[in-house]
């Protein structure tokens, strides 16, 4: 049913609890629909709850029929299903991206689920690969979308992972599958529009057999030199130290730019990354102890050591509705903090107001860990 991947494995790594239900994010697509579908028969095998989501971007006419088929669908499989309706729609991507993770991470936390499965393929992987290449990226991280990791929201997402189960699987494979139980999938129509850069790439490898499956040899080796670089960076995350102040000092870790990325995003309170180069530019310029720098949302002071990490003065994200502040600290009455007299000046304007607060980037540094060690099947295994 999954080709190698121990999927019961996997969900009992991100969802302890059987009780809980897994969440699947269903468009109707293809890829989507074939997911629900081997989640629907895994989870009547295992005993396990289901919750299906489906996500109304109101970007075009046919978008709330195909939720509404998505939706009857779950009602003959007998699976809970919820339309997400975006009320504030805007043409462009990364609006529509955004906009989706916030209603799937509220619904996600009503319904007490803390996984979130998509339908994402090999094709996708080598589509991926190929776009980020243009955009200059040269080490493993080219290799497309990994089988786990966490939500890619902040402080929203806290908690929350997403999986994708068919990384190993082809999109015809998927359809294939469909089509012997007779299960109608939507065809999108953006997906044949030139204008988006996803379906030119998927266009161009189709009109060049021999030049995609020399792609997917490369991304298959980038894939397997990706898994030893992830179990290198959770061990060396397994190094960090987390102050009570919400400071992180990498201490014995070597530092590689891959790593201060994940930490300057972690102390930052945020999920935005350095851009481009700039962290291996950060690495080269800071040479002296005491020389301090900030870069995406955080400030780097080095050490003997290595680096001393916080969040960059600026605006406080402030508390949040789920009893967050700055996207750093949780109320916690028991917890023991430096008031802004006692810290140093470098961390007095990162404080929250009072006593009575707890860092949870160390929390938040752990969960990148289990999705960095969480290893499936080879990518691209059942290609041929």
């Amino acid at each position: 049913m999954w080709g190698e991947l121990d999927f019961t494995a996997l969900i009992d790594r991100f969802s302890r609890s059987p009780s809980a239900p897994i969440a699947v994010a269903v468009s109707g697509g293809g890829d989507s629909l074939a997911l629900l579908y081997l989640c629907h028969k895994w989870a009547a095998q295992n005993g396990r709850k289901l919750k299906a989501y489906t996500v109304d971007h109101q970007l075009r006419a046919d978008s709330r029929s195909e939720a509404e088929y998505v939706s009857s669908l779950c009602g003959t499989w007998r699976i809970p299903h919820q339309i997400l309706t975006w009320d504030a729609p805007k043409p462009t991507q990364s609006a529509a991206r955004l906009a989706r993770y916030r209603m799937l991470a509220a619904a996600m936390k009503m319904d007490g689920v803390s996984c979130l499965l998509t339908g994402h393929t090999f094709d996708d992987v080598v589509e991926t690969a190929l776009m980020r290449r243009r955009r200059g990226v040269r080490d493993a991280s080219v290799a497309g979308p990994t089988l786990s990791a966490p939500f890619p929201i902040w402080p929203e997402g806290r908690g929350l992972s997403l999986l994708r189960p068919l990384l190993s699987r082809r999109r015809s494979d998927l359809r294939t599958l469909l089509q012997a139980d007779e299960i109608e999938w939507v065809e999108d129509p953006s997906n044949h529009d030139p204008s988006f850069e996803r379906v030119r790439v998927r266009q161009f490898l189709a009109r060049n057999p021999t030049l995609r499956r020399l792609v997917e040899q490369a991304i298959i080796r980038l894939q397997k030199e990706r898994v030893i670089s992830d179990q290198g960076l959770a061990k060396d995350l397994s190094l960090i130290e987390v102050r009570q102040d919400g400071t992180i000092e990498s201490g014995a870790a070597p530092c590689s730019a891959r790593l201060l990325t994940l930490l300057a995003r972690v102390a930052s309170g945020g999920d935005r990354d350095a851009r481009g180069h700039a962290m291996d530019m950060l690495m080269r310029t800071m040479i002296k102890p005491g020389e301090r720098q900030t870069l995406a949302g955080a400030w780097f002071q080095r050490t003997p050591t290595g680096y001393l990490i916080g969040r960059d003065p600026g605006v406080s994200l402030g508390c949040s509705d789920a009893g967050l502040f700055d996207g750093r600290f949780v109320r916690d009455l028991s917890a023991q903090m430096p008031t802004a007299a006692d810290a140093s000046f470098l961390v007095r304007h990162a404080l929250p107001p009072g006593p009575g607060w707890r860092e949870i980037l160390s929390e938040r540094l752990d969960h990148l860990r289990l999705c960095l060690q969480t290893q499936g099947p080879q990518m691209g295994a059942e290609t041929p």
